[in-house]
């Protein structure tokens, strides 16, 4: 028999064997620039979500006891999740975004300070890249990919209070710009691209909770008022359901929410859904490509929530997936009042 590495003996070459094994075997995969797979998702708070053009989702930071970088990907046609490099920024209540060319962008977000750093996950060779930095430093924005391709940001808090600011980032030229500000400052609101390039942004928290209702038109750079949300929430998700309308979930006020609801831009007005069986607080939601909504994450009394669910927006119902099962078929920690 020919051993590779023919310059050794057999002992080296066992002894390197298991040297191979060992780095493979690491729970680091930036180090060979792939992603590993892994069982179930690590439940956490205030994380950030995408959806890639192929279908799976990435899931990114928040906070399970303390801030975290912790990047995965879930595969809902196979139901499985792989660990992806990690942010290189651990924070929570950030605002990100899947971009037009596939890439996903994260910026702003809190640990132990507000932040402003912007970083790049460019999944082809499973890295970070560090872009310019929002000029405005915040926690719990949001966030909206505009019809242009470029970012939209809007409110959040930070050292100074409740912020308004709202800009624009370029990610073909790498730069920020400011847009009017909404009218409301307010943090851990929602924001959804409709269909007709107006921003929708809804509910969020200014000293007390808010059902506020306002469109952002990017041609006129301008605001407008809209009938409220029937549940002021904040640390609620709101999903675009295409030419449905808009699904805003969960969240919190007073206590710990489940309440659904979904806004038609075309009547104005609001309907409510059914809700969601296990309440949370500032989860993530994305829309799969099968136009279901699956829902990961947050917290309430029970602590971080690992649930996983998917939500069906054509039947009003709920599903409750077990770990690994594909979504195309069929603690203790307490609520926080701190501004990330």
């Amino acid at each position: 028999m020919i051993l590779p590495f023919g310059f050794l003996s057999k002992t080296q070459f066992f002894r390197a064997l298991l040297l191979v094994l060992a780095f493979l075997s690491t729970d680091a995969p930036s180090l060979w620039g792939v992603e590993k797979n892994q069982i179930g998702f690590s439940p956490r708070w205030g994380a950030s979500a995408g959806v890639f053009p192929d279908g799976k989702v990435i899931v990114s930071g928040g906070f399970n006891g303390k801030e975290t970088g912790r990047t995965e990907i879930y595969d809902p046609k196979t139901g499985r999740w792989f660990r992806a490099a990690s942010d290189p920024v651990p924070r929570t209540s950030a605002s990100a975004m899947v971009l037009i060319n596939g890439n996903f962008l994260v910026t702003d977000g809190y640990n132990q300070s507000y932040l402003g750093t912007t970083e790049l996950y460019v999944r082809a060779n499973n890295q970070w890249i560090k872009r310019s930095s929002d000029p405005v430093p915040r926690a719990g924005a949001s966030v909206a990919l505009m019809k242009n391709g470029e970012v939209f940001i809007t409110g959040g808090f930070n050292g100074d209070g409740y912020t308004g600011t709202t800009e624009r980032y370029d990610p073909v030229t790498d730069t920020w710009k400011l847009l009017a500000p909404d009218p409301r400052a307010r943090w851990a609101s929602s924001a959804v691209t409709m269909p007709d390039g107006r921003v929708l942004v809804v509910d969020g928290y200014d000293g007390k909770t808010l059902g506020l209702c306002e469109v952002y038109n990017p041609a006129k750079n301008s605001w407008t008022t809209l009938p409220p949300d029937p549940v002021s929430r904040w640390g609620g998700v709101a999903v675009s359901l295409g030419k449905g309308g808009t699904l805003v979930l969960d969240g919190y006020h007073s206590d710990y929410l489940t309440s659904s609801e979904q806004f038609s831009p075309i009547t104005a007005s609001w309907k409510r859904r059914k809700g969601d069986p296990i309440p949370r607080e500032k989860p993530v939601a994305v829309r799969l490509q099968n136009g279901k909504v699956l829902v990961v994450g947050g917290l309430n009394a029970g602590g971080f929530v690992s649930t996983i669910e998917l939500y069906d927006p054509r039947k009003d119902v709920w599903i409750k997936l077990p770990p690994d099962v594909p979504a195309d078929r069929q603690n203790n920690k307490k609520h926080s009042d701190k501004k990330f």
